[in-house]
């Protein structure tokens, strides 16, 4: 799991990879030694030093082409469901 916690200031950090094959990390909070989390419950309540990493520009750039592309084709769906039914109430 590649979170580690530190005990004394009740935080957690995001580390690359898994926390249990590197070196202990230093706490950005107390400076004290950051422990590896076997489970997710462990940080239930630790407030968050660092983050996980943000996706490269590119991956959000796929990311927004994929939904507008299923907005576009819930768009038109709606559109012809419409245009069925109209098409239906007429005599």
């Amino acid at each position: 799991m590649p979170h580690a916690k530190c005990v004394h200031c009740r935080s957690r950090m995001w580390v690359e990879g898994s926390a249990e094959k590197h070196p202990p990390h230093l706490c950005a909070g107390c400076g004290g030694e950051l422990e590896p989390v076997v489970d997710l419950s462990e940080l239930v309540g630790l407030r968050a030093l660092r983050v996980r990493p943000q996706p490269t520009p590119r991956d959000d750039a796929d990311r927004f082409e994929r939904i507008s592309r299923q907005i576009r084709e819930t768009i038109a769906g709606h559109d012809a469901e419409r245009q069925r039914r109209l098409d239906s109430d007429r005599p």
